[in-house]
């Protein structure tokens, strides 16, 4: 289900309209940050504010990491059309109390459009930018330096988010079948990862108890993200002898 995060004072009916509509909706207050809602990138942002805070929000919200491209758009007053073209980054626009649905509607149309435009090569997760040709990871523009099965582990996990995976099916799926050493090779991987990724990136990759891990941005900083191996992965680590056979460490 797409997620719209809803701009909008107290007393205002937006997010109710958009979830009985069927979207999934996290409401953002008028006095808290805008430019901080890429940390868990959201597929639309709907405005629904006073005339003279739009053009503010626009700029903030359009400054934030990972918020350059996402769908944004305004409730307006019907005498407030002429001002828009003054309202630079906005996607589109909505007239309050207009068509029943049209808000839905549009807002479908842009989500669908920026589903389209999606690049296969390209993975990105709030701030979070990984290029599957250059085989680079970057943080709000700052470059990551991680190991090939570094990446190759984000690359995955990023790429199949919320869903849990064990470590021999990570160690299949990331090393291949082919690869001898044992399940803690992937709690060494998970644990150098998280101490390259920071807060809050480090806090999406999930350990999950008597399973594995997984990566879960909606989770925030909730979720358990000890190093502390738990009691189903009890395989030695991998000694030096097995490592120096391997080129993909």
């Amino acid at each position: 289900m797409e997620t719209i995060i809803a701009v909008a004072a107290e007393a205002s009916t937006l997010p109710q309209t958009l979830r009985v509509s069927g979207w999934r909706v996290r409401v953002r207050g008028l006095d808290e940050p805008l430019d901080e809602l890429g940390v868990h990138t959201p597929d639309a942002i709907v405005l629904d504010l006073p005339s003279p805070r739009v053009a503010s929000a626009i700029e903030q919200i359009r400054s934030g990491p990972g918020l350059e491209a996402v769908p944004l758009i305004a409730l307006v007053e019907a005498s407030e059309l002429k001002e828009l073209g003054s309202h630079r980054g906005l996607s589109d626009f909505c007239v309050r109390g207009g068509v029943p649905g049209e808000l839905s509607v549009r807002l479908t149309r842009l989500v669908k459009r920026g589903l389209q435009k999606h690049n296969p090569n390209e993975l990105r997760c709030g701030g979070l930018f990984v290029d599957l040709k250059s085989f680079e990871a970057t943080i709000d523009g700052v470059g990551l330096d991680l190991a090939y099965q570094e990446f190759q582990l984000l690359r995955f996990l990023v790429s199949h988010p919320a869903q849990a995976f064990s470590r021999d099916q990570l160690l299949a799926r990331v090393w291949g079948w082919d690869y001898f050493g044992g399940a803690r090779t992937v709690d060494i991987h998970v644990r150098r990862l998280r101490a390259k990724l920071g807060h809050p990136y480090a806090t999406w990759l999930q350990t999950i108890r008597h399973v594995g891990y997984r990566w879960s941005p909606d989770a925030g900083e909730g979720g358990d993200h000890s190093d502390e191996v738990d009691d189903t992965s009890s395989e030695p680590a991998v000694g030096p002898a097995r490592e120096t056979g391997l080129s993909r460490s």
